[in-house]
């Protein structure tokens, strides 16, 4: 330990770019904290404090998954600042910083040697009211009981199409990789400024995911014989529609900075966590 702690001194006392104060720690439920007594003793070491309040907050650092993340990316919305996403989950397409590896990260940022990557937001108006998703929004039935649904879809005013299925979802180019891609929807590059509208369980087989401009706005007509209909925003907010509701989404100017470790681009991170060119055959 003694080794380490002389370390971490020698390395703060290398040129300063961005100062470290105060960071909101995001964590999900249930985490093996025993993995992080490096970062706590790096902390106190630091003398950065633990703050609840984002906008005091100069770093957020999320331990868990992308679920955790999502979290941590809304509250990027109160103040601009990176995420630090470390993976104590599952899958983890972007939280991909290894709790051993925090230390290290934390010393690369305050010299201003990390990856950022940018993600862009949608941007969804339900009834006036404006929401944030960093994955998709989710139009569908309301459970197993319930009937089909039908959802007209408009880009800038044009029709597009009407989906008679389970739902539909509008993903980001970063939640084409969640719900979508699991719908068969498409994996969409993060850099473009697009939108992929994927349906769930269409009763057409022609019913087909499309990727469409992410600057028009698209606007929704939705249509239930027994009322039961939901709108869903990155798996947190929901809300039971009405016919007459007012829903519309496009690509924000709103982006959450994610501080990335560099190890994998984001082909290599496609074919590690896909498992693209492994044999099903051991």
């Amino acid at each position: 330990m003694e080794n380490k702690m002389e370390v971490l001194k020698n390395s703060s006392q290398e040129e300063i770019v961005n100062q470290i104060n105060r960071v909101k720690i995001i964590k999900k439920e249930y985490l093996e904290e025993d993995k992080l007594i490096h970062f706590y003793d790096y902390m106190k070491l630091n003398k950065i404090e633990e703050t609840e309040d984002t906008e005091k907050a100069d770093l957020i650092i999320s331990f868990g998954g992308d679920g955790t993340l999502l979290v941590a990316a809304k509250e990027t919305l109160k103040k601009d600042i990176p995420v630090m996403a470390v993976n104590m989950g599952t899958l983890g397409y972007l939280a991909d910083i290894s709790p051993k590896d925090v230390v290290e990260m934390l010393e690369k940022y305050r010299r201003n040697e990390c990856i950022v990557d940018k993600r862009t937001f949608l941007k969804v108006k339900y009834n006036e009211k404006e929401y944030h998703a960093l994955n998709d929004l989710v139009i569908s039935k309301g459970g197993i009981a319930s009937q089909m649904i039908s959802v007209e879809v408009y880009a800038d005013g044009t029709f597009v199409n009407k989906y008679r299925a389970d739902g539909i979802i509008i993903a980001t180019p970063t939640g084409s990789t969640a719900y979508s891609l699991s719908a068969g929807g498409s994996i969409v590059h993060p850099n473009l400024r697009a939108l992929s509208i994927t349906p769930l369980s269409p009763q057409s087989l022609t019913a087909r995911p499309i990727i469409i401009d992410g600057n028009e706005v698209l606007s929704f007509k939705v249509f239930s014989r027994d009322n039961d209909t939901h709108l869903n925003i990155d798996g947190r907010i929901n809300f039971r529609i009405k016919q007459e509701d007012e829903i519309s989404a496009v690509m924000s100017n709103r982006k959450v900075k994610i501080i990335r470790s560099g190890k994998s681009d984001y082909y290599g991170i496609l074919r590690e966590k896909l498992r693209w060119g492994e044999s099903s055959v051991k």
